[in-house]
């Protein structure tokens, strides 16, 4: 294995590797999620259309995060299979290598369009004539140093790829807690009388984040080439590099897709086909239901980013026992965390509900929600887990089929009609609650009954033999 020996997850047990990647991640989440509460504090502070230009921004970057979560599944999947073959040091140093250059080369792009079209991109979003300049301050920023931001991400994929769970999820925590120092200096003009002049407004709040990430993407990447000697500096066969970049692509372009139709569908939801309906307290009340359980539910998303590093790892070493058992152990964490997270949610609706909204048909809606979806969020989670897995394999196409079938096939078709057949806002929240229950099941049925549990490893690339991984056929190689 590169650097310090990997874990190697083919051995021992197989939840035991999951749960001990979940919890620190759990925790970076967490700090993450709590970074963005703070950013729309201290934005808020500025006026109304500064904060608006902030939330306008929000769909575009969660856009662009979309790729970069999708190229980090890439990224995992073919450098845990690669693990599991143990195709050897050099071999998992030139794969990691050519993910951060996928990954850097394609978000650069990115930056670069963004920089140059950010006011013709937000004028056909329909930001308004007061809105405008804010928003072109925060996201000429934000689209600047993109790259910053999306370098750690798939920086810290590749570790957990290789089983490590402490080193990236410290990484997401120290970004966060820079960034938290950093928000009111350089967004208020003045903080308790100290760093007078340093407040920027808007492009403070986007500058803050971008600073943060730059500290961790120096600090991770001193970590993969000296610690891990996950990154090849040598140069290499183009043609090597190409296929490379295509094995981290054809998992992650789906897997780009798949973070859409979630969002997708909560915005059809939200939409005056299906709450909007009802009023603007009751899209208020679905909005906060929904915010707290993204909370309630940290856990679940940070098994859908460690499952992949898992199934990838035994996929690639033919262990398709635990394979099996990574998804099998994962549903039932998933069946476990919602029953008791339902139950706390159950009892605290009506305090959480008085405490965030103000108006009665609100803080209804959202009692309505936290006492029906919870119990079924299981279904949603099984649902995330089993796409991970499989973009772990290498088989991107079943998690796509999986995500989209939930949020495409069964929850916005079901929204609307319990919107219209019960004519109230419990019928959306009775939709969501049916997606997930049914979704949750259908999948843990294909998964455990009739998926393959094989890795697909795609077109093969006969290349020189690794010494460190097969001394003998590398001395025979000519």
């Amino acid at each position: 294995m590169a650097g310090r020996a990997a874990h190697d997850m083919t051995e021992g047990p197989v939840f035991g590797h999951i749960l001990r990647m979940i919890m620190p991640m759990s925790f970076g989440i967490l700090a993450m999620m709590l970074v963005g509460i703070v950013d729309t504090y201290w934005v808020g502070t500025l006026g109304t259309a500064e904060q608006a230009a902030v939330q306008m921004s929000f769909p575009v970057t969660m856009l662009v995060m979309s790729v970069s979560i999708g190229l980090g599944a890439g990224a995992v999947s073919a450098v845990s299979r690669a693990a599991g073959r143990k195709d050897g040091s050099s071999t998992l140093a030139r794969i990691s290598t050519d993910a951060m250059s996928l990954a850097l080369i394609s978000v650069g792009s990115v930056s670069l369009l963004g920089v140059i079209f950010v006011e013709p991109i937000f004028a056909g979003l329909g930001a308004s004539e007061t809105m405008m300049p804010h928003v072109v301050d925060y996201m000429t920023v934000w689209f600047a140093g993109i790259v910053l931001i999306v370098g750690p991400m798939v920086a810290g994929n590749i570790l957990r790829a290789l089983g490590h769970a402490i080193v990236p999820s410290l990484m997401m925590i120290a970004a966060a807690v820079v960034n938290l120092v950093l928000d009111p200096i350089f967004i208020l003009d003045d903080v308790f009388g100290l760093f007078p002049g340093l407040g920027w407004g808007v492009s403070g709040a986007a500058l803050a984040t971008v600073a943060a990430n730059a500290m961790t993407f120096l600090m991770v990447a001193w970590y993969l080439v000296f610690k891990e000697k996950l990154i090849d500096f040598k140069p290499e066969d183009l043609g090597e590099v190409w296929h490379h970049w295509v094995d981290v692509a054809r998992v992650g372009l789906p897997a780009c897709l798949s973070n859409i139709f979630n969002p997708l569908a909560m915005t059809v939801a939200m939409s005056g086909l299906a709450m909007a309906r009802f009023g603007d307290a009751a899209v208020g009340g679905l909005g906060v239901a929904g915010r707290i359980e993204a909370f309630a539910i940290v856990p679940l998303f940070a098994l859908s980013a460690c499952i992949g590093a898992v199934t990838g790892q035994n996929g690639g070493a033919d262990r398709l026992d635990r394979v099996r058992e990574a998804f099998r152990s994962s549903f039932l964490f998933c069946i476990g965390w919602s029953v008791s997270i339902a139950a706390i949610l159950w009892i605290t609706a009506p305090w959480l509900a008085d405490l965030f909204l103000p108006s009665e048909a609100g803080q209804s809606a959202a009692i309505a929600y936290w006492r029906i979806v919870p119990v079924t969020i299981a279904g949603y989670g099984i649902t995330i887990a089993a796409s991970a897995g499989f973009n772990g394999l290498g088989r991107p196409a079943h998690g796509m089929v999986i995500t989209a079938s939930r949020a495409l096939g069964l929850m916005i078709p079901a929204v609307i009609i319990g919107a219209y057949y019960l004519d109230a806002p419990v019928g959306v929240i009775w939709g969501v609650a049916f997606a997930n229950v049914l979704a949750g099941a259908a999948t843990a049925l294909f998964v455990l009954l009739r998926a393959p549990m094989t890795a697909k490893h795609g077109r093969q690339r006969k290349r020189r033999a690794d010494p460190q991984a097969d001394p003998v056929a590398a001395q025979d190689t000519p």
